[in-house]
């Protein structure tokens, strides 16, 4: 596969070039309209609604183009952006930037994180069967928050159907590395398959009497030993297929000639079973260069006799999301119309990882780490909102009537992680066993949560106008914001006392921590907090804009605007060495501006030129000292209480050419500063990384993207007359995208740093998506085959001469078809879906050895619609 990636990379622009055949040079306006997956709002001739169409280049994903492709979730739909990909299979990258730099809105308004180490909501967690359409815009205006770095992403859900709707769904989809395979599990609740952990996981009220355990007696510490649950063995099962379910229920209901009021309901939810096993190594520098840190790979059991053979790094993920949303609307009348939305996302992964290898601290120690987890995340928005047109002025040949909306919107991010254990056994060669280590890193039990509260309240507004021979939109809104947030962990470990029997240290950890082991005198529980193992967060902002539209002639339109903001961030949390309090204030004034000019010098040709000044704070967790741990790395990670804003200016230039309905050919150029940019670092902690962060210097980001939508008549062209009404396409994008980050020589971690010049960390040079398929509205039917690319972004920092660490995304080819079939007077759906066809793997590389892998395999899924 790697032949792919170097050669794929090298053509990809020029394969978009490729795709505009003579007939496109033509301007062939036969072409009938159709809904492009990614449409380009821009006002001009093919725009369905001008009056409300933005001056900025924006990308629209609707439901329709969302089921074309097979799209389950946010995420997945957006790779097909151009300039856009997405990391974990859930966080967005716009231009190569990080999820920092990205602004998240679910109809307008800011939603929180369950994630404690991300800024913006994981997007695979919106269900695209509660989705109308998204937008993705990527040049600045004013109406949007100021924390924007590479572009704003706002989620709109389903509101009022036209008319009854109720759909009925089931699917199923099984994986080659992982479906029929055997996996790792342990035991839980039966409420798991819906995504509760249950009382079991709760943490025990013999402990939360004092969850410093100072207080209790000998008695009731072996209480408290004894009630925390006896699981820690993982087994091995066999993987389940995949499943899921979806219900939407809808209607609208007519109240005299105007008035109309609907709602609409839907219901999501699919569990599926995945195994990542393969290996992790880590480096240290040497005169002999390169020596391994650590390593879980297979060769590691080679060396041992009697240590069995499974050395490596397993894991098995079960995940299961729930997800619910009620949408009530009422339309006044023409001009006047309310919609309350109400939203549950939740997402619950239940994690069992085996690691079986060597650490820094004892090479020559083969050891097993085992590790289980339980996590349930949950976002719930409530939303009231409500769209105005009125004559402000009255009946006034200067003024049009104004268009106004306001909300006003209460979000919630929650995030449990109960009951995560850990514990390792090293192999005594004399002995030929494997023992638990009576230290107090050798087993812990954690609980930890985070809360997120969010309010907010704005309105907006656009009155048009016309001041001579001018046609202006003057536009302006306020927001208010104020988000309180907490996050706490508690962690424990079982204290073995001196000359422990080795004999019971061999066996099952069930059997170790058994009631009969834990009293006074034996084992016992004991705690091992951090002082700053929790904080207090709080963040207000104070928002407004004001800005114009103006056709300033035919050809020439601009808009520029101001926008200003006034936000406090406050941060408490506790000295880690002194056990004082420490509070970060972070106040913040900002006026600015931004501007694009639109100059359409041939029909249905035009040049865009934009620039604005934006900012991105530092996250509320980035400002802490509490620690965190990266699931995804398995890495700890913590906060500095001096981090500063970013500051960043854009530039952006775009030619768009809309030759036919439903086909374009855009190239983009953009240029953006960063001021103070926010990166990652990291120093070793025993055995491991611990990741932070710190403002680097300076840092530049430049790039192109190219994009081409082009139908093909290969009726017309080849004589295929099979083809019958099926409308074939093609639509490719490109992006190349270079950054440098500069860190200052005198800085803190310039001494350990590898590369005080580099890249930006999670941007790729190279990013691309080709789709060809049909879509043929008589027979309901449609087929797509996507090709999406994204090139090695880095994914951790090199320190002390060992090189940064950059992750190779997998190269997904993926197929799906779909066709309606007529039941009597009803619908049934089929859809088939194959995803990752040429097999590629998760792989991290450093110093051009593979540092982590493991196969991702290929998924195949068929699903089932009956729509009455």
């Amino acid at each position: 596969m790697k032949m792919n990636h170097n050669k794929f990379k090298s053509a990809l622009l020029a394969s978009t070039v490729l795709l505009v055949p003579g007939q496109a040079f033509a301007q062939d306006t036969a072409a009938q309209d159709r809904n492009d997956v990614e449409e380009i709002t821009v006002q001009g001739r093919y725009i369905p609604d001008e009056k409300r169409a933005t001056s900025e280049i924006a990308n629209i994903l609707d439901s329709e183009s969302f089921s074309q492709a097979g799209d389950s979730d946010v995420a997945v739909a957006l790779q097909r952006v151009p300039g856009l990909s997405v990391v974990g299979g859930k966080y967005v990258f716009v231009r190569g930037l990080g999820d920092r730099y990205s602004s998240t809105l679910l109809n307008g308004s800011s939603i929180p994180s369950p994630e404690p180490l991300r800024r913006v909501v994981p997007l695979d967690i919106f269900p695209t069967a509660m989705i109308e359409n998204v937008l993705v815009q990527k040049t600045y205006s004013p109406e949007y928050p100021a924390s924007f770095g590479g572009g704003v992403i706002d989620l709109r859900t389903k509101t009022i159907p036209d008319e009854f709707v109720l759909e009925l769904g089931v699917g199923t989809k099984v994986n080659t590395a992982s479906t029929f395979k055997k996996g790792l599990s342990y035991d839980g609740s039966g409420s798991e398959i819906l995504g509760f952990g249950g009382s079991m996981r709760n943490i025990p009220k013999e402990i939360l009497a004092d969850v410093t355990l100072e207080s209790l007696t000998p008695a009731e510490l072996e209480a408290a030993g004894e009630a925390l649950p006896n699981i820690w063995s993982i087994d091995e099962e066999k993987n389940l297929p995949g499943g899921s379910f979806n219900f939407l229920w809808g209607n609208r209901y007519d109240v005299g000639s105007e008035s109309a009021w609907g709602f609409f309901a839907a219901v999501t939810y699919d569990v599926e079973q995945t195994n990542q096993f393969g290996f992790q190594k880590g480096f240290n520098t040497s005169n002999a260069g390169l020596v391994e840190r650590y390593s879980f790979s297979p060769e590691v059991c080679d060396s041992y006799d009697g240590a069995g053979d499974d050395c490596g790094t397993r894991q098995t993920e079960m995940e299961i999301n729930l997800n619910g949303i009620l949408s009530l609307g009422y339309e006044i009348n023409a001009n006047n119309s309310l919609n309350l939305t109400s939203m549950v996302l939740r997402q619950s992964k239940k994690t069992s990882l085996i690691q079986k290898g060597f650490t820094a601290s004892e090479k020559d120690e083969l050891r097993t780490l085992s590790y289980i987890d339980w996590t349930e995340s949950q976002v719930l928005t409530n939303q009231l909102s409500g769209e105005h047109t009125f004559a402000l002025f009255g009946d006034n040949g200067m003024f049009q009537d104004m268009d106004f909306d306001w909300r006003v919107n209460y979000s919630r991010a929650d995030r449990d992680a109960p009951l995560r254990r850990e514990i390792t056994y090293v192999f005594d060669d004399n002995d030929d066993v494997f023992r638990t280590l009576a230290r107090s890193d050798a087993n812990t039990t954690s609980y930890s949560a985070l809360d997120d509260e969010s309010y907010e309240a704005g309105f907006n507004f656009v009155q048009p106008m016309s001041i001579g021979d001018f046609a202006v939109d003057i536009k302006g809104g306020f927001t208010y914001e104020d988000k309180e947030r907490s996050y706490g962990v508690v962690r424990y470990f079982f204290d073995f006392p001196a000359g422990a029997n080795f004999d019971l240290r061999e066996l099952v950890p069930e059997i170790i921590f058994g009631p009969a082991n834990i009293a006074p005198g034996g084992i016992e529980l004991a705690e091992k907090f951090d002082p700053s193992d929790y904080f207090t967060a709080s963040f207000e902002n104070k928002q407004g804009y004001l800005g114009a539209d103006v056709q300033v002639t035919d050809k020439l339109r601009a808009a520029f605007g101001m926008r200003y903001e006034n936000s406090t961030q406050i941060v408490s949390t506790v000295d880690r060495t002194t056990d004082t309090p420490v509070v970060v204030t972070q106040n913040a004034e900002y006026w600015l501006p931004s501007a694009t000019l639109t100059y359409e010098f041939v029909d249905n040709m035009q040049l865009r030129l934009a620039y604005s000044q934006t900012i991105t704070r530092p996250d509320m967790r980035e400002l802490s000292s509490a620690p965190f741990i990266n699931d995804e790395r398995r890495r700890t990670v913590r906060g500095n209480l001096n981090l500063q804003i970013t500051e960043i200016n854009n530039y952006d230039a775009r030619f768009e050419w809309y030759f036919a309905a439903g086909e374009s050919v855009t190239l983009g150029l953009f240029y953006k500063e960063f001021s103070n940019p926010i990166e990652e670092t990291f120093t070793i902690l025993g055995e491991g990384p611990l990741q932070g962060y710190i403002n680097a210097d300076s840092a530049e980001l430049k790039g192109v993207e190219l994009e081409v939508h082009k139908i093909l008549p290969l009726q017309d062209w080849l004589g295929w007359d099979w083809l019958g009404s099926r409308e074939v396409y093609v639509r490719a994008n490109g992006s190349y995208i270079d950054s440098e980050t500069i860190i200052d020589p005198s800085s803190s971690f310039a001494s350990t740093a590898t590369n005080l010049v580099r890249s930006m960390q999670g941007q790729s040079d190279w990013l691309g998506n080709l789709q060809f398929g049909w879509e043929d509205v008589e027979r309901g039917e449609s087929l797509a085959l996507v090709l999406n690319y994204t090139g090695k972004r880095l994914s951790g920092v090199g320190i002390n001469g060992v090189q940064d660490e950059y992750e190779v995304p997998p190269m997904m080819l993926n197929f799906v078809y779909r066709k309606e079939l007529e039941i009597g007077s009803n619908i049934v759906e089929l859809k088939m879906e194959a995803e990752n066809i040429l097999g590629d793997k998760a792989e991290w590389t450093q110093e051009g050895q593979i540092v982590e892998q493991y196969d991702l395999g290929r998924t195949f899924a068929v699903g089932v619609t009956y729509k009455f």
